[in-house]
């Protein structure tokens, strides 16, 4: 996906309507996550609602589900104590590959919230920030499919924030851009990697070392932001 299209609404809901039986997840709420941030706003004093998940595989559309989720907010370039995370069952056998990477098994998931009950207390978290995350599309599309299954709704989030495209433009020399490379490039401690909150805390902190230089960038405000990353899209 192109890094313009990191800024628009890209997951529509041709219907608009929400199911009967949703009322712990309101149209308001989704509103909420969707919602454009002021553009004027300086980059240093935008909230970010910085997610991540982990799954049972790569495909969503061939029955891969969420088996962890989390949320951590940056407000005033400050990373927040009241993280958000949980485990989820997917309500199938996590394979042995997921499980070699994340560490999360069938036995650790079994019992737990299912995404539809998950998603409220994340939306809640996510509500009034910049979403923002490393690879967002991926983490979005999983969520949207459970609120699809839940309220027949889903995010279209007005402008959301992909890290590792920023990561492209500010680093092209790196030899590789996975999130625990980009980590060691600004000397971020690297740990617990490919659990949902792990992840979640290092591209937030990762997010803070790449201010500063689109700053000298001449790139403030969320405005600037945009056409800095419809600009390399076209270059």
């Amino acid at each position: 996906m192109s890094i313009a299209a990191n800024f628009s609404g890209l997951w529509r809901n041709n219907s608009g309507a929400v199911r009967p039986g949703c009322d712990d997840l309101t149209p308001e709420l989704v509103q909420l996550c969707s919602a454009k941030p002021p553009e004027d706003v300086s980059l240093y004093n935008i909230v970010y609602s910085v997610i991540d998940t982990e799954t049972t595989g790569l495909r969503p559309d061939t029955g891969d589900e969420v088996i962890s989720a989390a949320c951590v907010r940056v407000v005033a370039a400050r990373i927040q104590n009241d993280y958000f995370y949980t485990l989820v069952d997917p309500e199938r056998e996590v394979p042995e590959l997921a499980t070699t990477i994340t560490g999360i098994t069938t036995e650790r998931v079994r019992g737990q919230p299912v995404l539809e009950k998950v998603l409220p207390r994340l939306l809640q978290k996510m509500a009034g920030g910049l979403i923002t995350g490393f690879n967002i599309q991926f983490d979005l599309v999983f969520l949207n499919n459970g609120l699809k299954r839940k309220c027949g709704a889903i995010l279209k989030p007005a402008v959301v924030l992909d890290v590792l495209s920023l990561c492209r433009i500010l680093k092209p020399r790196a030899r590789t851009f996975g999130l625990g490379a980009m980590a060691r490039e600004y000397q971020i401690s690297v740990k617990d990697r490919h659990n949902a909150l792990g992840d979640a805390l290092i591209t937030a902190r990762l997010l803070l070392c790449l201010l500063p230089e689109l700053e000298a960038r001449g790139v403030r405000t969320l405005r600037d932001l945009r056409h800095f990353l419809r600009y390399h899209a076209l270059y």
